[in-house]
């Protein structure tokens, strides 16, 4: 436990951003990230006639489902197989046409009705056309159903053809367990993406401390802190010595991170803060913290830097030190 003097940057409220946005420039660089809402299936909208009619074509292929498992499905794969071929030409019929949304939104509507899942529209229509014709169905299956439909439609498989496709490779969990050549260069893409994802994350983190450091050294606000800080770093465990020699690697959740972190409850009365607790973490902790109000913020990557450089070139202040 030590005693410590901090400098505080001054907090600034969303209510108050606008008017502070004009005095302080970092204002905008703190700004909340804008996020959106789902939408609600509880409430029963006005429907057009084209949406009424796509949803009771949608009710007559789960009335025939029903038919079909008791004389056909049981006994023939082949049957399940071009019964999936009219749900993938009934999906095609929809997707992309300006009343998809419309129809996606009824469906959901009405599956919560029946006391289905919680579905929202961001699982396509694909996935929801499944889950509302095969409602006794499990999520396994579901999720069979649209990624075999989701591949037949990225290799250009015909409405007609999908039953034929399905049977060319053995069916459908044979399908959803294929790797075909385009979802081959597609794992190659996404692994290059969560590199720049990874790397972008990284890059954010280390400007929030930058940030907090460069904004301790021009704060005008100090708080004088004479109680103890509690000291949250685990002490690293001891290991028996390398036969090589070398040591191991440094392992940041051991290291003392670099900023002190104060808990303050606010005073109704006169509207300062009282100074609870003082914290002291490790750096893995601390980088974790770091990313999550990076995460948050909705400032872009390229703003923040250029905040940060423009901060760090008044004071003469080198990142680097």
């Amino acid at each position: 436990m030590t005693n410590a003097t901090i400098v505080a940057a001054p907090i600034t409220t969303q209510a108050a951003a606008s008017s502070a946005t004009a005095n302080n420039p970092l204002a905008n660089i703190f700004r909340l990230k804008t996020g959106t809402t789902a939408v609600s299936p509880a409430r029963v909208p006005v429907l057009s006639a084209s949406v009424v009619t796509a949803v009771s074509a949608a009710d007559d292929l789960f009335a025939s489902y029903d038919n079909l498992k008791a004389t056909v499905l049981d006994r023939s794969d082949r049957a399940l197989w071009t019964y999936l071929q009219e749900i993938y030409t009934y999906v095609q019929a929809i997707k992309g046409t300006a009343l998809e949304d419309d129809i996606c939104n009824e469906l959901i509507r009405k599956i919560t009705l029946r006391g289905g899942p919680n579905t929202s529209p961001s699982v396509g229509i694909g996935a929801v056309v499944v889950r509302y014709i095969f409602a006794d169905a499990s999520r396994q299956t579901w999720n069979n159903y649209n990624v075999a439909m989701k591949k037949a439609a990225a290799m250009g498989v015909t409405t007609d053809t999908f039953a034929a496709f399905l049977e060319q490779y053995g069916g459908v969990s044979k399908v959803v367990e294929n790797t075909f050549d385009y979802e081959a260069k597609q794992l190659a893409f996404n692994a290059d993406t969560n590199k720049m994802i990874r790397a972008e994350k990284q890059s954010r983190t280390e400007l929030m401390g930058r940030l907090y450091n460069v904004m301790a050294h021009t704060s005008q606000s100090q708080i004088n802190y004479s109680g103890e800080l509690s000291n949250w770093v685990l002490e690293k465990p001891k290991k028996a010595a390398k036969a090589d020699g070398k040591e191991d690697k440094v392992d940041p959740k051991y290291q003392q991170g670099d900023f002190v972190l104060f808990m303050t409850v606010r005073d109704r009365e006169t509207g300062k803060y009282r100074v609870v607790q003082g914290n002291v973490f490790d750096r893995a902790f601390e980088a974790q913290l770091l990313s999550t109000i990076a995460d948050r913020m909705g400032a872009e990557t390229k703003e923040m830097e250029m905040a940060v450089a423009d901060l760090e070139q008044q004071i003469g202040f080198n990142a680097a030190e």
